[in-house]
């Protein structure tokens, strides 16, 4: 590992717990949410007559394959118990693509559970941010 990656990841370590993570955290969970849209449209284009063979099924999994390993790079660095609860905001981003991209109706249950969400990565996020400072 070269010396100026090093040095980024060290400074992810001292740091508070949510700023300097949302980066590194940002791009799995963005490549995580490109699957689950091409998942969605390999399914439409299964049902519709077409071959499961087709490239919406390709790029999904490669996303979902290509999140996989940048995952297990990322935990090698960072604490579980911060990041993980960071990529569940997927179920958010989820349910906001589900609305606009493929017009799915949100009713009021999946919006409080989209808020209990929300509020528990921030609680968590708190408690790195203690965490950090008793160490």
């Amino acid at each position: 590992m070269s010396t100026k990656s090093t040095l980024a990841w060290s400074q992810l370590r001292c740091c508070s717990a949510i700023q300097p993570a949302w980066p590194v955290l940002l791009l799995p969970l963005s490549i995580m949410l490109l699957g689950q849209i091409f998942a969605k449209m390999s399914g439409i284009h299964i049902g519709s007559g077409g071959s499961i063979l087709n490239i919406y099924t390709l790029v999904s999994y490669l996303c979902l394959i290509s999140r996989g390993f940048l995952w297990i790079f990322i935990i090698r660095r960072m604490r579980l118990v911060f990041a993980y609860p960071v990529m569940s905001l997927n179920y958010i981003l989820v349910l906001l693509v589900s609305y606009f991209i493929f017009h799915e109706e949100i009713v009021s249950t999946n919006l409080i559970g989209a808020g209990l969400i929300s509020l528990g990565v921030i609680l968590i996020g708190f408690g790195e941010r203690h965490n950090r400072r008793v160490v």
